[in-house]
């Protein structure tokens, strides 16, 4: 009898352990990775899945990359999950999360690129088209990539209502990268996107601050070309991104950037409703330690996946301007 009674409490006690078991513990309980498809959708899975496989490697938690089909499907898929979620949300969608969880998500890690905890909107145009002023783009045709993109759409909408613009139509890409192509291709008249700042030539140890001349280092305006090489900075914007498919001195001798639009704070690395603290930190200590080694850098730092450079500590106190920006009220703490 006391046998039985003895095998009935293992058996009571092995089904609790495995009712409980650890989120990540197993490829039965994984942790998903929420990827939002800001660029080229099949770089950001594949990339995202190389990073799942190497915090794996650092931790021995069971990750899922798991790409989104567009900005608002993140959103939900972050309500929605318990216990077992983080991903990479966008500033806006970040925002978005918060009020949709009643504030049950918590930011982590802040991105940083090339040096700048923000990046902003950028317009970007043919050179030919004569635009120089924001209300030139008053009935033409505008490319962006998603209604939930922060700077391919909300923060230049923002704007664009304010000063009444109309538009004969829009393009909606499906994707940053996407939305490059098709200005380059002719389906629009001007794109929007994310911006990031040049970055100087060899042996210039100046920075680019937000209000400098967008293409500072990039284009001569006093000869009205590409300055030459050994004089030229690198430009790190949304024109990069195509470089493996056009001519990159073509690009950048043909699409000019018309205005920017911020700053807005970067994107950022966020747990879902109730997610352990302890794998949080595990994850977090993870991806510090991951993009500082070489291989890390190259897949965080691919410019058609995030193009984050490095990483910094945050709460969500970091995104009160933006929310200030928007008018909406400042979270009690």
């Amino acid at each position: 009898m006391r046998r039985l009674l003895a095998l009935a409490l293992i058996a009571t006690m092995a089904i609790g352990v495995i009712g409980f078991a650890q989120v990540g513990s197993s490829p039965d309980n994984p942790i998903y990775m929420l990827l939002v498809p800001s660029t080229e959708g099949a770089t950001v899975e594949e990339v995202g899945t190389a990073i799942a496989q190497a915090i794996y490697n650092l931790t021995g938690l069971y990750i899922v990359a798991s790409l989104q089909a567009d900005y608002t499907a993140m959103i939900e898929a972050f309500a929605a999950s318990d216990g077992d979620t983080f991903g990479l949300p966008t500033t806006d969608q970040y925002i978005r999360i918060f009020d949709r969880t009643n504030g049950n998500v918590s930011p982590r890690l802040g991105s940083e690129r090339y040096g700048y905890p923000w990046y902003y909107a950028s317009i970007y145009a043919h050179r030919d088209s004569g635009f120089t002023t924001l209300e030139d783009l008053d009935g033409k045709v505008w490319i962006y990539n998603d209604t939930g993109s922060t700077s391919g759409y909300v923060f230049p909408n923002m704007v664009f209502e304010q000063l009444g613009l109309e538009f004969s139509s829009t393009v909606t890409s499906g994707g940053h990268t996407n939305s490059m192509v098709a200005l380059i291709e002719g389906q629009g008249d001007f794109c929007t996107g994310y911006g990031s700042a040049p970055a100087p030539p060899a042996g210039c140890d100046l920075k680019w601050d937000f209000g400098d001349d967008p293409e500072l280092w990039l284009w001569d305006r006093w000869n009205n070309d590409l300055f030459r090489p050994e004089f030229r900075g690198t430009c790190l914007d949304l024109r990069r991104a195509v470089r493996k498919t056009y001519d990159f001195d073509t690009v950048l001798r043909d699409i000019a950037v018309v205005w920017n639009i911020g700053p807005i704070p970067n994107d950022c690395l966020a747990f879902g409703p109730d997610f352990p603290v302890d794998i949080a930190d595990r994850i977090v200590e993870a991806i510090k330690t991951h993009i500082a080694t070489e291989e890390g850098a190259a897949l965080w730092g691919d410019p058609n996946f995030y193009e984050w450079t490095a990483v910094a500590d945050i709460d969500d106190s970091f995104y009160d301007g933006y929310r200030e920006i928007l008018g909406l009220p400042i979270p009690e703490r």
